[in-house]
């Protein structure tokens, strides 16, 4: 089967930076990839450019058929087949948390706003805010707000789910509750690909572990393999001091 995500090759700078140096990966349909590594690394621009808010400067790169490196991209095919959570969560702040899940159903794919808020009442209730519906953002802790960013990006229905380090900004405690919710995406057939420094979640839930640094991809594997013995040094020394 060809890969739902196929990059070769693809490089990336910002000016006199090499973001990415030549990184190639394939991501399967149900996969669950989470990509590891030490910050600068290439991690977050790597997942940026499934999305295509980073355009590649060079190699190839295709998800779900498209081919991102084209041209012109059809983004609104492309938002309805991958969904993306930030690490900053990017709710909008004068919409209530159904407002915020219902938002780029109605606008981007144009379901019925009864549809869409039908939808969203069911994922906010898979992440347990059905209380916080007409809340805003700023009346919700850290936690609740990357919830209602995970609702948001279900609601959308994607083949694809890319989360950009989707723990960083909270804090310790509320960590936990958006870990839990991640945790119950893997055991879907959903496709996953997250950046994240959460090591146990990436030793639970993950089917491959890319391991990064910079701009190249060193090494990766099962959990088994890269959380192992027989794992890259550089790999060993990396985690030795973060385990």
């Amino acid at each position: 089967m060809e890969p739902l995500i196929s990059a070769k090759d693809i490089k990336k700078n910002f000016g006199a930076v090499e973001a990415l140096k030549g990184v190639s990966i394939d991501v399967a349909e149900g996969e669950k990839v989470v990509v590891i590594g030490p910050s600068g690394s290439g991690k977050s621009v790597l997942i940026r450019c499934m999305n295509a808010l980073e355009r590649p400067d060079s190699g190839e790169l295709s998800v779900d058929g498209m081919d991102l490196m084209a041209r012109k991209v059809d983004s609104r095919a492309l938002a309805s087949r991958v969904a993306m959570v930030f690490q900053g969560y990017n709710l909008y702040p004068h919409k209530t948390v159904l407002e915020n899940v219902t938002f780029a159903p109605e606008k981007v794919l144009k379901v019925p706003k009864a549809e869409a808020e039908e939808h969203a009442r069911e994922y906010l209730e898979r992440v347990g805010l059905t209380s916080k519906l007409d809340k805003f953002p700023d009346q919700l802790s850290g936690g609740q707000q990357q919830r209602v960013a995970i609702a948001r990006a279900l609601n959308m229905h994607p083949k694809i789910m890319l989360l950009d380090e989707p723990t960083s900004a909270l804090d310790p405690e509320m960590v936990n509750e958006v870990l839990d919710v991640i945790k119950s995406l893997a055991e879907t057939n959903m496709t996953i690909v997250m950046v994240t420094h959460e090591m146990g979640l990436a030793r639970d839930a993950a089917d491959k572990v890319v391991f990064m640094e910079n701009g190249l991809v060193v090494d990766s594997g099962t959990p088994e393999y890269l959380f192992g013995p027989d794992s890259n040094e550089r790999v060993q020394a990396f985690l030795s001091k973060i385990l």
